[in-house]
């Protein structure tokens, strides 16, 4: 685990990292982005994302092809709203917020999860639609968020890790981010699947080894991960008034209820799924859908695969999720939703990380213009629209978000 006695003292020199700048390849495409949206240009490619759509041919090279009648589901996925402190893997002002709420609200139908679920069942419209959701239930989500969803009345789902709105601790792979932002030394030796040696000379360093660590422990059976988790607090001691009050109350979660937001499962204490045993997805699964229906006094239908990725849903929850009366499930793969598809794999995207409203407006009509079929790309290619842009490509700013 921790090789303590082999880190060294905190040194001397320049630390890096925490500063970057731009990239040409983002300055690029943020001033086309901008450009497109300050100019009207957006609209009219909004207009003609209801039309037509990029898809692969054979060769892979994109061809533009007119679309069919039905409409296309974009489900965003947000973690917090705000600024400092844990979760620190996410932030995100609330004004930038809103301003993407608002853009929402004006330029797309907003349907609830459940609408989106039964549309994608029996499209009765044309027209594209966006639904919005939140992962982890984040105390700055009733202090935040909800007085945007109210303003502009978005009717939001939040996916809650029941565990921990149970006992109000985070969950596990934020007190890994938090050990590593406190930990002591500048150099950091541990074993994630082999022997690592980590430099930590600036915060970015931190959180990026911090999600290396939670990226090796996504792949272990869940019992394993508990193991290395507590065996990684003993060491390092985490200061407990930075993981006060950072979750959702049940008392929060019933107000909001009551101004229209609904909530759904996001298991027990979120793990990834595919490493769980039957024993534990019957837990992670069904107790928290019951916990979490008998403590906001209704039904819930909609669950969420914790980080979300092909390789953290696995193939085994499908039956656990059926039996217990789930109607869907989101993941966190890249991409639009089309009648007909899996509601037990809903593609989210993350685009709300974008700073500027420019950029988020841009990634959204991208993602429409892009194919909603699994057996295609999931996301346009930005070079699409773009010349040099890669939509693959987060903040350079930022360390690389975990899909938690």
């Amino acid at each position: 685990m921790l090789a303590k006695t082999q880190a060294t003292e905190p040194s001397t020199r320049q630390r890096s990292g925490d500063s970057d700048v731009a990239s040409p390849r983002h300055r690029w495409r943020d001033a086309v982005a901008a450009s497109l949206f300050h100019t009207g240009a957006l609209r009219i490619l909004q207009a003609f994302t209801r039309y037509y759509e990029f898809r692969r041919g054979n060769g892979r090279s994109l061809r533009l092809s007119r679309r069919g009648a039905q409409p296309k589901f974009l489900v965003l996925c947000y973690h917090r709203i705000g600024m400092d402190g844990v979760p620190l893997f996410s932030e995100l002002p609330s004004d930038i917020f809103e301003a993407q709420m608002r853009y929402v609200r004006r330029r797309y139908r907003v349907l609830s999860l459940d609408d989106l679920c039964a549309e994608m069942e029996n499209p009765s419209r044309r027209r594209d639609a966006v639904a919005v959701t939140f992962d982890d239930g984040y105390r700055d989500l009733h202090t935040h968020a909800l007085p945007v969803l109210r303003k502009y009345q978005i009717p939001a789902t939040i996916f809650l890790p029941v565990a921990c709105i149970e006992t109000g601790q985070v969950p596990w792979y934020d007190r890994i981010f938090l050990a590593l932002k406190v930990f002591p030394k500048d150099e950091l030796k541990i074993d994630v699947g082999r022997p690592r040696r980590f430099q930590l000379f600036s915060l970015r360093a931190r959180l990026e080894t911090a999600s290396e660590i939670i990226q090796y422990l996504r792949t272990l059976p869940d019992d394993r991960r508990r193991e290395y988790c507590a065996a990684v607090e003993e060491q390092i001691i985490l200061p407990q008034n930075e993981l006060k009050d950072r979750m959702l109350t049940w008392d929060q979660i019933r107000a909001m209820g009551r101004e229209g937001i609904t909530f759904g499962s996001h298991t027990m204490t979120h793990p990834a799924v595919s490493q769980l045993k039957e024993s534990q997805m019957d837990r992670e699964l069904g107790d928290s859908k019951r916990a979490l229906e008998q403590r906001i006094g209704s039904p819930t239908a909609h669950f969420a695969y914790p980080f979300g990725q092909p390789a953290d849903c696995g193939t085994t929850a499908l039956p656990f999720l059926v039996r217990n009366g789930y109607r869907s499930a989101s993941t966190t793969v890249e991409g639009v939703n089309e009648p007909g598809d899996d509601l037990y794999q809903l593609r989210r995207s993350q685009v709300g990380n974008e700073r500027r409203i420019s950029m988020f407006a841009f990634r959204l009509n991208q993602l429409f213009l892009s194919p909603g079929t699994p057996d295609s790309a999931t996301s346009l290619p930005a070079a699409a629209l773009v010349p040099g842009a890669n939509v693959a490509e987060s903040d350079p700013q930022r360390p690389r978000a975990t899909n938690a």
